[in-house]
């Protein structure tokens, strides 16, 4: 159920990644970053909570800089038909010497 859920709300992280492509810290280490392929989604990490109103969602990311191995995480809210993100963080997994968390949205309280 969920994953079906998710996969039909791709929306989440495809306009996640809209506002990633913006940082310029992504743009430095990562270059343009690609879009979502239906596998990256599938193959993500993913929990609803608060009867399916929140989603903390990790994706696959690439940029055009093939060699660096890059996952997005995704905390968003629903707002009606409407998703608010309270935190997009692009996380650096290789090579070693890049990693580190790119905070896109930092969290607030």
């Amino acid at each position: 159920m969920g994953m079906a859920k998710v996969y039909s709300e791709s929306s989440v992280c495809e306009n996640a990644l809209e506002i990633a492509k913006k940082n310029e810290k992504v743009i430095q280490l990562l270059g343009e970053l690609q879009p979502l392929d239906k596998l990256a989604i599938l193959e993500g990490a993913h929990n609803y909570s608060n009867d399916y109103n929140t989603l903390d969602i990790t994706v696959r990311v690439t940029g055009s800089e093939k060699k660096i191995k890059s996952k997005m995480d995704i905390s968003a809210d629903r707002n009606g038909d409407e998703w608010v993100y309270k935190t997009i963080n692009i996380r650096i997994k290789s090579p070693e010497h890049l990693k580190q968390t790119i905070e896109v949205i930092e969290k607030f309280e």
